[in-house]
């Protein structure tokens, strides 16, 4: 007992600020919340699958831009493809969040884990560029899920350790990355580009649909919906009736959301390409970049989820919304390799807090400020809605990124994703208030 107690104690001693932000006293109490995260099934079972899924997933992600290039598409054409995926996405957010409230959350992400699995069947069936656009579409159609999988954590965990819970998930899903960006990278400068990648998708294939089997084996529903719920019908009229019950602060955060969301897609589609072609980073390197960044980001989101539960969700998420634009600006403003890196690692930081936005989801501590704001009652629904209106505001990005890319330079796309994601954290700190009582 006393060496374990030394143990803990020397462990603190070096890294305090990672055991615990807000000092010793309540170090214990924190290491609790992890412990009961830890005892939630629901939470293991869907961390332990989208792990397993992101080991495979993010050893081709970093370079699929760049796969699609080499399948003979240009920047414009790029970006027309992801603006093509996005619009696929945003359009079933609302009926998923309307099946995750009318079927429950386990049906509905066991339904959306089979599409997933499809979609690498597509990736390999083809070699021609526009020939994605099916498989893309295939794992959209699985993001109906998002609404789902965000209520089953905020229901599985008490109401104030829900940031924790969040930055639990995110910091085992995205811990895959510490390591499989770097591996892939050394795949596809082994290998080739499109050799590398097909090889990586057909891993994603065999872990896909043993997702698909434990989700539906081990996974317990939170939210049963009374007989007489809600219609199966998607009412974009009734879903935003419905919004407006909720408080103001709602339709702030759409707005800093999807100024937000088109900051980070007109940029980050063409990271690695601006990488490559202009400061020369080889792929090998830019994965070396990816994992100390990933490590950066993964460790510092249970210690910040924590934090956001103490102090507030806000705090957390202005120091991100600060960082991620300085970030996007390092691009043109590096020279080389030791350049991207540095600014990846202030990106990574401000990731790590929990507050940036990556489409149409955020990290722990904007998530558990979203749905401290909806009842349970409505969340599927009002998290879809909110998904599909700020998928909607945000969907030209991708193609404004690629035109500004070929046709403008390639380092306009990061210059405009500074300016935006700077205006949409200058909104969130003035208008966006935490509500005083946070729903159950």
């Amino acid at each position: 007992m006393r060496d374990s107690s030394l143990a803990k104690e020397r462990l603190y001693r070096s890294f305090p600020l990672l055991l615990h932000p807000l000092g010793e006293s309540s170090m214990d109490s924190s290491l609790e919340i992890v412990r009961d995260i830890f005892k939630s099934r629901n939470i293991q079972v869907i961390t332990l699958t989208q792990s397993l899924f992101m080991v495979t997933a993010t050893l081709w992600w970093p370079y699929w831009s760049r796969y699609i290039v080499a399948l003979g598409a240009s920047k414009v054409q790029l970006g027309m493809i992801f603006m093509l995926e996005q619009s696929s996405q945003l359009i079933l957010q609302l009926p998923g969040g309307i099946l995750a409230d009318r079927l429950g959350r386990k049906k509905v992400i066991v339904l959306s884990s089979v599409f997933r699995a499809l979609s690498p069947i597509i990736y390999l069936g083809f070699r021609i560029w526009y020939m994605v656009l099916p498989g893309m579409f295939l794992t959209q159609v699985a993001s109906m899920m998002n609404p789902a999988v965000n209520a089953l954590i905020a229901e599985s965990m008490p109401t104030e350790n829900r940031a924790a819970s969040f930055g639990f998930y995110r910091m085992m899903t995205w811990m895959p990355m510490i390591f499989t960006a770097l591996v892939g990278g050394m795949i596809v400068d082994h290998m080739g580009i499109v050799p590398g990648v097909r090889l990586c998708i057909l891993l994603t294939l065999v872990v896909s649909w043993l997702n698909v089997l434990l989700r539906w084996r081990f996974l317990e529903d939170t939210y049963v919906p009374e007989p007489t719920g809600i219609s199966m019908r998607p009412s974009l009229r009734g879903s935003i009736e419905l919004l407006r019950t909720v408080p103001s602060t709602v339709w702030t955060l759409i707005v800093v959301a999807s100024i937000s969301s088109f900051s980070v897609r007109t940029a980050m589609g063409f990271m690695y390409i601006y990488a490559e072609e202009v400061l020369g980073v080889t792929a090998t390197q830019w994965g070396v970049i990816t994992t100390v960044a990933s490590v950066v980001s993964t460790f510092l989101t249970v210690p910040s989820g924590l934090l956001s539960d103490r102090i507030g969700r806000k705090p957390c998420i202005i120091v991100s919304r600060v960082l991620q634009p300085i970030m996007m600006i390092g691009f043109p403003l590096s020279t080389g390799f030791w350049g991207i890196l540095g600014f990846r690692l202030l990106g990574s930081v401000g990731e790590g807090f929990g507050g940036t936005i990556m489409g149409i989801m955020g990290g722990p501590a904007w998530q558990a400020l979203v749905v401290d704001l909806i009842p349970s009652e409505r969340r599927g629904r009002i998290l879809g809605l909110m998904g599909t209106l700020v998928g909607l505001l945000s969907l030209p990005a991708t193609w404004v990124g690629g035109y500004l890319y070929d046709y403008v330079s390639p380092a306009s796309p990061f210059y405009t994703s500074f300016g935006l994601g700077l205006a949409a954290t200058i909104i969130f700190l003035l208008f966006v208030k935490e509500p005083e009582e946070r729903s159950s």
